[in-house]
């Protein structure tokens, strides 16, 4: 049965489901999860409630040495039982002690979390090899009393390997939940703001909770003097922690050494450069030497690697997160002059770049998650992946495309699969008009004639800023903002994540 969320956890409802059905499974002895995701997306705040909701232990680990860390569990789990269980010398000694503790407190099946566990892992390196040890002892198959051990943490290239190839908990984990920021719909809900105010918001921060308690407020409107108050406060202030935001972020990794490398990475595919031949030009390196980098940072979710649905040809290489993304583009040239505090100025020369190179390449994103998570709800059938692509075009020397979706159960880039879906996402200041609808139609009809099943594909236009009233009774399907975020007014629930 599931527990009831409470409703001070925001959204978050599959996550929720997840968690109560690992926890109060009848399967006998140790079960194991893996929790992962960046930080300020609310892991923590989720595993509280979950162990406040099923009787279970929460424990947060911190930047210490082994020994502290040790006392800190010690006390921790002490506090939890309810009596004092001494000191431990030992992570064998700790754990083998919470199975018999937690098993004669807990009213449920015993639960036991610890959080930011890459921390401990990087004094104590045998620590997966004691809880292989721990599984092997009370695994499932030995019919023992329950446990449920969860493994959190935010260094996500550490927890995602975790259970992969020769690792210890290989083949002993059977949850791994990732607690992914909130999507754009989710994201204006939380903030409690209409659809023109979150797109601002999502595209300057994304859909991370976090933020939300460290910036002050909302913008007051989506005019232009309300966002830059907004953005003076916050992630254009000196002084606010959101202004040196990238180094906290690499920080989570402890592979990562000289940030000097991987911050010319964020810029240059900030900028827009989107493959390693082309990023380590930028950077100085040649693409080989450059590949170890990258690897690290896609495997941290730094960066996004998106297929071509059609063509085949190297990953799209882009920037995950808006907040690294928007201080690349908007901080990180103008650092001198945000730090002597001529942040009017700065913006004035910056709102063009901000406009082409933010809000239009985040809008296109948009547009992208809306057909794959909600389009089906607007009359689009059959959606399988999503993604962009380019046609090549004698006439036009190759068409870019915002938005292609497959059939459900498609293949990309097999010429089996049936095109669904070709979409332009226009965040310009002029709306949609015919000359978009036609540039569709003629993509769609070289598809075609290249042998794609694209004959039947809806055509779909996005655009921040309306549409030409000779659009209407075309066979476009017109999409602006409000249709995007489900409705034109949204509210969130303010307090909670």
């Amino acid at each position: 049965m599931v527990v009831a969320k409470p409703a001070e956890v925001f959204a978050r409802d599959h996550e929720w489901d997840a968690l109560c059905r690992f926890v109060q499974s009848d399967k006998p002895g140790l079960t194991i999860g893996i929790v992962r995701g960046r930080r300020r997306h609310g892991k923590s705040w989720l595993l509280e409630h979950a162990c406040a909701a099923m009787s279970g232990v929460y424990t947060l680990a911190l930047r210490q040495s082994r020994k502290p860390a040790l006392r800190r569990f010690a006390e921790q789990l002490s506090q939890a039982v309810g009596h004092e269980l001494g000191e431990f010398t030992s992570w064998t000694q700790a754990l083998n002690t919470a199975v018999t503790a937690l098993a004669r407190t807990a009213t449920g099946n015993p639960l036991l979390v610890l959080d930011e566990f890459p921390y401990l892992v990087a004094h104590s390196p045998e620590l997966p090899s004691v809880i292989q040890a721990l599984y092997d002892e009370h695994a499932p198959g030995k019919n023992g009393p329950p446990f449920r051990l969860i493994l959190c943490g935010s260094a996500v290239s550490v927890m995602s390997t975790l259970a992969r190839g020769d690792q210890a908990l290989r083949g002993r984990t059977i949850l791994d939940l990732r607690v992914e920021r909130f999507d754009f719909r989710e994201s204006a809900r939380y903030w409690d703001v209409t659809p023109d105010v979150g797109f601002l918001i999502d595209s300057v921060l994304g859909g991370a909770a976090g933020y939300r308690d460290i910036v002050d407020g909302v913008p007051a409107d989506d005019d232009a003097d309300g966002f830059f108050s907004w953005l003076a406060t916050g992630v254009l202030d000196p002084s606010h922690v959101l202004f040196t935001e990238p180094d906290y972020l690499l920080s989570e990794d402890p592979r990562i050494g000289d940030r000097a490398v991987y911050h010319s990475i964020w810029e240059s595919a900030a900028a827009g450069a989107s493959t390693p031949t082309r990023i380590g030009g930028d950077v100085g390196m040649e693409a080989k030497t450059l590949s170890y980098h990258l690897g690290i940072m896609r495997d941290a979710a730094f960066l996004r690697y998106e297929q071509d649905m059609l063509l085949q040809r190297k990953p799209v290489i882009t920037v995950a997160d808006p907040v690294v993304r928007f201080h690349n583009l908007i901080v990180r040239p103008q650092l001198a002059a945000l730090e002597a505090r001529h942040t009017a100025r700065v913006w004035e020369s910056a709102e063009d770049v901000f406009r082409a190179k933010v809000l239009g390449p985040h809008f296109e994103q948009i547009a992208r998650d809306w057909v794959y998570r909600y389009g089906q709800w607007e009359g689009l059938a059959d959606i399988g992946q999503v993604g962009t692509t380019q046609v090549p075009c004698r006439r036009h020397r190759g068409h870019q495309v915002d938005v292609l979706a497959l059939n459900a159960g498609g293949i990309a880039r097999s010429k089996s699969s049936r095109i669904t879906v070709i979409g332009e996402a226009k965040c310009t200041r002029a709306g949609c008009g015919t000359t978009e609808l036609a540039r569709l139609e003629h993509i769609r009809e070289t598809l075609v004639d290249q042998g794609w099943n694209a004959a039947e594909a809806r055509l779909v236009l996005f655009s921040r800023n309306g549409f030409g009233d000779e659009l209407r009774g075309t066979e476009a399907v017109l999409v602006d903002l409000a249709t995007l975020y489900g409705r034109a007014g949204v509210a969130g629930t303010p307090g909670s994540r």
